[in-house]
């Protein structure tokens, strides 16, 4: 009869013996280990029980007298929806999905919304979460300040959410689909009622600039309406356009094709990175249009974010003053 010990990794078992000088036989218990194969199994199965799967949600809570919002993206083993009247919900995902050990990136992409600068929010709307252990309590929050560009926001769709996972093999997010990928939506039509809304977004500056995230808004001098055709001024502005040289050359479609963005990707990414492959197109853009490739036309018709429109007019009144 075999007894299993409390700590399921020994039993006993019992099993008789003759012995020639007792008239009588003895029984003995025998202390002997149980597979180790097996109590590795049972580990793994009861680590398996406390692993969870998560749902993610978001809300968006508005501040009516202001430009001003925040975006909260909560990730948690409930879909339960969370009670606060203040606050919109956005998109939550129907399926519970696993945390796997390592580094998330939760993303945020959208043309309706600016990072506040006020905070210092990051302005790519990137937030990082790491994940230890799969089967500890991995729920986490994280809450990205905003501005709207415009007075308006809704209905419909208004941007999208991305939570993916880091590949430590080669650095990269984009190896796998995303672990979320939700659509942000609003039901109806909400506006910031305030007659200040377009005045907090400009930035008058002294050389006769109108810097703003309402395009219609935007002006630029004749002062700092400079040509692209100075090496260093394109040089100062791949930085701030870094990320965006693909899309800069998506809006120049009369300009440049599908294959001529590959073939900068192809001889410049991979031994010099993105800032090479912004001075390129911007140096090419100049070769192929130089009555278009100017500081108004980049500012006023590419659709950039303000707060990258302020990087570049900095850094052209950096390389005005120099020259003064």
């Amino acid at each position: 009869m075999a007894i299993y010990h409390q700590s399921l990794k020994r039993f006993y078992l019992d099993d008789e013996e003759d012995d020639d000088d007792l008239s009588s036989r003895k029984k003995k218990k025998h202390l002997r280990t149980y597979p180790e194969h097996e109590f590795q199994q049972w580990s793994i199965i009861q680590k398996k029980k406390l692993i969870k799967e998560y749902f993610c949600q978001v809300y968006l809570k508005l501040y009516p007298t202001t430009s001003k919002c925040t975006l909260d993206v909560i990730v948690k083993s409930t879909n339960d929806i969370i009670d606060d009247n203040q606050s919109i919900l956005l998109a939550k995902s129907r399926i519970g999905k696993r945390l796997k050990p390592g580094v998330l990136r939760v993303r945020l992409v959208s043309s309706l919304f600016t990072a506040d600068n006020d905070v210092h929010e990051d302005p790519l709307l990137i937030k990082l979460e790491t994940i230890n252990k799969e089967y500890c309590n991995n729920s986490f929050d994280k809450q990205f300040a905003l501005k709207l560009k415009n007075n308006q926001i809704g209905p419909g769709i208004i941007g999208k959410l991305f939570i993916e996972s880091l590949d430590p093999s080669n650095g990269s997010y984009s190896n796998e689909s995303p672990i979320f990928e939700l659509n942000l939506s609003l039901s109806k039509e909400h506006k910031i009622i305030s007659t200040s809304f377009h005045r907090e977004n400009d930035h008058i500056q002294n050389c006769g600039c109108v810097l703003s995230s309402d395009e219609s808004r935007l002006i630029i001098s004749d002062q700092c309406n400079l040509q692209l055709n100075d090496m260093k001024l394109i040089h100062r502005l791949a930085e701030p356009l870094r990320c965006q040289w693909k899309f800069i050359g998506r809006e120049l479609a009369s300009c440049f094709s599908e294959v001529d963005l590959l073939d900068i990707h192809q001889k410049y990414f991979i031994s010099d990175g993105n800032h090479e492959c912004t001075y390129q197109l911007l140096r090419e853009w100049h070769i192929r249009n130089p009555q278009q490739a100017t500081i108004r036309y980049l500012i006023t018709q590419l659709k950039l974010s303000l707060d990258i429109i302020i990087k570049i007019h900095e850094e052209i009144r950096k390389i005005s003053n120099c020259h003064e």
